[in-house]
């Protein structure tokens, strides 16, 4: 069922692509890479990647919209379940369209993460406050009425897999317009509610983007923060970041901020899991030419791969159905036919589940190896930034695999000519 995007679904998109994504940021955002990425200060040990590492935004996710493909992990944001779309009047609740989204995604063998705010301007301790989502948005809340909201979702949804976290970008004044203390305040007082349901829901940092130098240091504040004598992140179980580079930015630049980010964790003893809970490319506040095919292949393939090489757990894709203010889509305008990215969404999938992806490299010439292991063998995934690249083919290797095309046998020791769209060498033992 084809799915359309509001006008003020795509006035708040433009809104979050000049705050969040406006240019800056560290990283090499050039057309090539020219060393090989490192894995960050505290990245953990690869593990296993399961189903919900896959994981996109949809605006409209329910019923036959849902994505035409194997999704694990759904972030319901702009999907018209803020506080403010379910409480519409003080202490009345409208759970309907999160209740069809979480009935669609078990459907679909998929988890649900839910961002807690925005603001109802009725429970706003500043409704003024300028604010993407209308006055009062941004604006803390008064907390007996956060704690009450609070509660009623989580009862609501509890021993079902929905996940939440307690704010969007709450570096970005448009969305939050409190301090990191306020926002430390309110995550301990989200902690302390979700304590008393049983079973617990998992508990998600607020969402902090990383590109401008000035929302690393909110970040680095507000970890620095300590409520009722501890850190904030005892209080939550996974650190969410939004690691979108600078607008001419690549996989390899934001890995680059995934760096510089953990430096800052680091600092404060931060050892939480980490997810990217939003990443795509070409973000200016400004519709965009789409990146050629190739181009938006490799991006989706390198986010994911390079992802898991620097122990990120999981990736939502933003989004599904995103048009216009990106340069990679999955989708046609149709919003629902999927794009050759879209396709190699499906595939890099395949080639990932149930492997650990160990390492990935890349020479002077611009020429990834992405190290892939698993019960069924190791196998190496291959493509050059720049387009164009030789590798040998490793020992034991018996298929290459380009994205888009069937498997061909091959000669281990043979050369194998690499470019933009990514190949996987299947190597057996």
């Amino acid at each position: 069922m084809p799915k359309r995007l509001t006008a003020l679904s795509v006035a708040l998109l433009l809104a979050l692509g000049v705050s969040a994504c406006s240019s800056g940021g560290g990283g090499d955002d050039g057309a090539g890479p020219t060393r090989s990425p490192s894995p960050s200060p505290s990245a953990p040990e690869p593990v296993v990647i399961d189903r919900a590492y896959f994981a996109v935004h949809d605006h409209d996710p329910v019923g036959q919209s849902w994505p035409e493909a194997p999704v694990g992990s759904l972030r319901a944001w702009d999907a018209g379940v803020t506080w403010r779309d379910i409480e519409r009047a003080p202490g009345v609740f409208d759970f309907s369209r999160l209740d069809a989204i979480v009935d669609t995604a078990e459907q679909h063998k998929s988890d649900v993460l839910l961002v807690l705010g925005q603001t109802p301007v009725f429970h706003a301790k500043d409704p003024k406050s300028v604010s993407f989502y209308g006055e009062g948005a941004s604006s803390p809340p008064k907390m007996k009425a956060w704690k009450t909201y609070v509660r009623k979702v989580a009862t609501r949804y509890a021993g079902r897999p929905v996940l939440l976290q307690v704010w969007n970008e709450a570096n970005v004044t448009g969305f939050w317009s409190g301090t990191p203390q306020q926002m430390a305040d309110l995550t301990k007082a989200t902690y302390d509610v979700l304590a008393k349901v049983k079973p617990r829901p998992t508990l998600v940092s607020p969402a902090l983007v990383t590109r401008l130098a000035a929302q690393r240091s909110w970040l680095d504040e507000f970890y620095a923060t300590t409520v009722a004598g501890r850190p904030v992140a005892d209080f939550i179980d996974v650190v969410s970041l939004q690691i979108y580079p600078a607008a001419n930015g690549t996989p390899a630049s934001s890995m680059d901020l995934l760096h510089e980010t953990r430096k800052l964790l680091d600092r404060h003893g931060v050892a939480k899991p980490v997810w990217n809970t939003e990443i795509n490319y070409g973000l200016t506040g400004k519709p965009v030419d789409p990146l050629p095919k190739a181009d938006q292949v490799m991006n989706v393939v390198a986010t994911y791969l390079l992802n898991a090489a620097n122990g990120v757990r999981r990736v939502y894709w933003y989004g599904w159905d995103q048009q216009q203010i990106v340069n990679t889509l999955l989708v046609k305008p149709d919003l629902v036919s999927k794009t050759a990215a879209g396709k190699a969404f499906v595939t890099v999938r395949t080639w990932m589940l149930g492997n650990k992806v160990t390492s990935c490299k890349v020479d002077a010439n611009g020429t990834y190896t992405c190290t892939l292991q698993g019960p069924k063998g190791t196998s190496t995934v291959y493509w050059n930034g720049r387009g164009s690249g030789s590798v040998k083919v490793p020992a034991g290797a018996t298929t290459a695999q380009k994205v888009g095309k069937a498997p061909q046998p091959v000669t281990a020791g043979s050369p194998l000519s690499v470019g933009t769209v990514p190949t996987l060498v299947r190597s057996t033992g």
